[in-house]
């Protein structure tokens, strides 16, 4: 991980990176949910595929913060 942020140059490139990273997560979480008939871990994955929801969102308007002030 440490290499990674080394490699960032501006913070816009880390916020970049971790919009990516949050997204791919959510398309994680929502692929095991789409595909998983235990009503439990439907809960689990839907719940976690909530928060990556949250996170890109919290990601992107920091992100427009940034780009568009």
């Amino acid at each position: 991980m440490g290499d990674i942020i080394r490699k960032l140059s501006s913070y816009e490139e880390i916020l970049e990176t971790a919009l990516k990273k949050e997204k791919a997560a959510y398309r994680f979480y929502d692929k095991l949910l789409k595909n998983t008939k235990a009503r439990i871990f439907q809960e689990i994955f839907e719940d976690l595929r909530d928060e990556e929801a949250k996170h890109v969102e919290k990601i992107q308007n920091k992100l427009d913060e940034i780009r568009y002030s």
